[in-house]
């Protein structure tokens, strides 16, 4: 099975379509979560819902179409950038089991819908070693997180990845460290423009000061199932890490600038799980872990038990998705 998902044709690309599809089933059938529009710390996500209205099937559609897209555009961010093998469409099923291994994607959706805008990020952020002039692409990076943070307000802190990422890139000098804040404020300049002539300024000024207060770390208050996940991913974490850093990786100067900058990602993600409940709906994690093992499944030589756990994982993911709709809870 792995080497079958080591190419990127039709055949695996439909494989895919169809995981993806069956693994959202449930949430058709269920989509039983509620449009909130009272955050006033996400205005993009206040903007799609209010679009939406009340009907959250209308939003589970939007969402299924933005996280399948998200599918292709992780697999492309990993191939283009040299961290899983060319033409590979490992990093589309690994993103797709990792981002469905809790059913709870009905509650998901502002970090669904600010996923793209933090690959656009990790994008931008990969490819900072590879210009001369890093300028623009200095100004997207914070330009895309603050996209993010309109979506999933958690995301705000990942500026500080950015500006910690450019010293892993190598990139120094105060001019080019502002840069990245030019582009993170240049959304919320518009946004505030955009309050003013509202005349809701002040009230919304108000607003960002309570979300901001509510964004502090708090106890984490997860139950049994959470808590394994979460050892299970860090143990998965590590396990990879080992893996791509040992003498069979690709192991340029570019590639380890990247996997370091996708590490301190992952310690930013950590930090997010403490930032709002419920914990499994941060997960930034989850998209994390999916870069790790993607590249680490890309240097195994031997595959056969391999391709047997990815099958034991595959079916424990499709249970986890469809016991709930049979009043059954793990």
């Amino acid at each position: 099975m792995l080497k079958f998902f080591k190419h990127s044709y039709i055949a695996q690309l439909i494989v895919i379509v169809l995981l993806f599809v069956a693994l959202w089933i449930p949430v058709f059938i269920s989509h039983v979560s509620e449009v909130a529009v009272g955050t006033p710390a996400t205005p993009l996500y206040n903007l799609i819902a209010g679009i939406f209205g009340s009907s959250s099937l209308a939003m589970t559609i939007f969402t299924f179409f933005v996280c399948g897209t998200s599918v292709f555009f992780f697999n492309s961010m990993l191939t283009v950038n040299q961290l899983v093998t060319r033409n590979s469409s490992i990093g589309a099923l690994v993103f797709i089991l990792c981002m469905s291994c809790v059913p709870i994607q009905d509650e998901f959706y502002p970090f669904m819908l600010a996923s793209p805008f933090i690959m656009m990020a990790m994008q931008t952020i990969y490819l900072i070693y590879q210009v001369e002039k890093p300028e623009a692409y200095l100004m997207n990076a914070g330009f895309f997180v603050a996209l993010a943070s309109m979506m999933y307000f958690p995301s705000i802190i990942l500026i500080i990845w950015v500006l910690l990422s450019i010293l892993i890139m190598d990139i120094r000098g105060v001019r080019l460290s502002i840069i990245p804040i030019l582009g993170f404020t240049l959304p919320y300049f518009i946004l505030v423009i955009c309050f003013y002539f509202n005349s809701s300024l002040l009230e919304n000024f108000d607003n960002y000061s309570l979300a901001f207060n509510e964004l502090g770390f708090e106890k984490l208050g997860i139950g049994k199932l959470e808590m394994t996940v979460l050892i299970i991913v860090f143990v998965l974490a590590a396990l990879a890490i080992m893996r791509i850093r040992s003498g069979n990786a690709d192991n340029s100067v570019s590639t380890r600038k990247k996997i370091n900058v996708t590490i301190l990602l992952f310690i930013f993600s950590f930090l997010m799980l403490f930032m709002q409940k419920p914990v499994m709906c941060n997960g930034l994690i989850f998209m994390v872990l999916a870069v790790f093992i993607s590249m680490a499944l890309c240097y195994v030589k031997k595959s056969k038990l391999v391709d047997i756990i990815i099958v034991l994982v595959m079916l424990a993911v499709i249970a986890n998705q469809y016991l709930p709709l049979f009043g059954i809870k793990i």
